[in-house]
């Protein structure tokens, strides 16, 4: 099965494709932009220059015969109707918000690290809309996917981002689980999982399975 995946920056667009190797299945990637600061700029910028600029990469999709759409970014899946898109032109798409509401459901207290604040209120939104009851202690760090970006080993990610402080804020505050919000943190899942007794949630290997569902 070829899949094309759509993503803010060459290096969560390549974690998709890997993502999806894993499960054997072929990936195509279609970066967004060039780096995380840029993809936070058109994240925050016009409606319509980010509906046209996904719109034209649907259609490159769609003249190479792909069907299937794999958005590996959760703050853009968060900014845009992907699936208003994608159907526009025939598309069948996924993104990570297709998997929060599923998380919600099962929690009704969830701490959640995402990589900027339109990643945090799009995991929230589809969170709530899905479980009003669930209560989301939402935070971003742009600094950290900087860090996974120039291969910063994972412990001194967590480290130097402060991250031990945050899992104590959710273990205080209730949380049941952490949840992932951005594509890029699973390379630093094991380094949080090894200093809290929360579950770490990764959404990815859920949003797989419904991509390649038949």
């Amino acid at each position: 099965m070829k899949i094309a995946v759509i993503a803010g920056t060459p290096v969560d667009t390549q974690m998709g494709v890997d993502l999806l190797k894993r499960k054997g299945a072929e990936g195509t990637g279609f970066p967004v932009s060039r780096t995380p600061e840029e993809q936070t700029a058109f994240q925050v910028g016009s409606q319509s220059a980010r509906e046209e600029a996904v719109g034209a990469i649907l259609d490159q999709i769609k003249a190479r015969g792909l069907e299937r759409v794999l958005l590996y970014c959760n703050s853009l899946s968060a900014t845009i109707d992907a699936h208003a898109l994608a159907e526009a032109r025939g598309l069948r798409v996924w993104t990570p918000m297709d998997v929060y509401g599923e998380i919600a459901r099962k929690n009704r207290r969830v701490g959640v690290l995402a990589a900027n604040c339109q990643g945090a209120a799009g995991v929230e939104r589809a969170m709530v809309n899905a479980s009003p009851d669930t209560l989301v202690f939402g935070t971003a760090n742009l600094r950290l996917v900087l860090g996974v970006e120039a291969g910063t080993p994972p412990e001194a990610l967590v480290e130097d981002c402060g991250l031990e402080t945050l899992l104590r804020f959710f273990e205080q505050n209730g949380a049941e689980a952490v949840v992932l919000g951005c594509t890029h943190f699973p390379y630093v899942k094991e380094a949080l999982q090894g200093r809290t007794s929360l579950p770490v949630l990764d959404p990815a290997e859920r949003l797989a399975e419904l991509v390649l569902a038949p």
